[in-house]
């Protein structure tokens, strides 16, 4: 326990989380969580599952469920591209595919719009029995019935990533 208190002012200067601070555990996200999950979101960036397991838990605690082959967690609200989540998920590691996502709490109209205005990018239509959007990039919005939109990029496990 002393040496816990002995090492508070280092933590505190340097920024860090402290023992029963809430970082992971329902404490806000950190300031860079937007922009790395927005250049995931779009496809921008290389990621692996391993990669946003380890920083979904390191910021936002253990995953609220397992379902639909991810694992999801609360986002505390953390604003994306200018819409609000709700949660974000990410492939377990026996999946298929490589797949970063969220779940925003608007319909896909909005939330298309405040990506396209907020990033530069385009959705097109895509043909099917719901609305779905597809970037350039390979980025994907889905209307779902309950006027949510799940927001996420996913590539398919063709052996060669981690």
């Amino acid at each position: 326990m002393f040496a816990n208190l002995r090492l508070l002012p280092l933590l505190l200067l340097l920024g860090l989380p402290t023992p029963g601070s809430g970082a992971g555990k329902g404490g806000s996200v950190p300031t860079h969580f937007g922009d790395r999950m927005e250049a995931a979101l779009t496809c921008r960036s290389e990621f692996s599952t391993a990669h946003w397991r380890d920083y979904f838990r390191t910021y936002l605690g253990t995953p609220l469920r397992t379902w639909g082959e991810a694992e999801w967690f609360d986002s505390h609200n953390a604003v994306l591209a200018g819409n609000q989540s709700k949660e974000v998920f990410v492939n377990v590691p026996e999946s298929g595919a490589l797949i970063v996502g969220a779940l925003i709490p608007a319909p896909v109209a909005d939330v298309r719009r405040n990506i396209e205005q907020r990033l530069s990018i385009r959705f097109e239509p895509l043909p099917g029995p719901y609305p779905r959007y597809l970037s350039k990039f390979g980025s994907v919005l889905v209307g779902l019935p309950n006027r949510q939109t799940k927001w996420y990029c996913a590539r398919w496990h063709l052996g060669n990533r981690p």
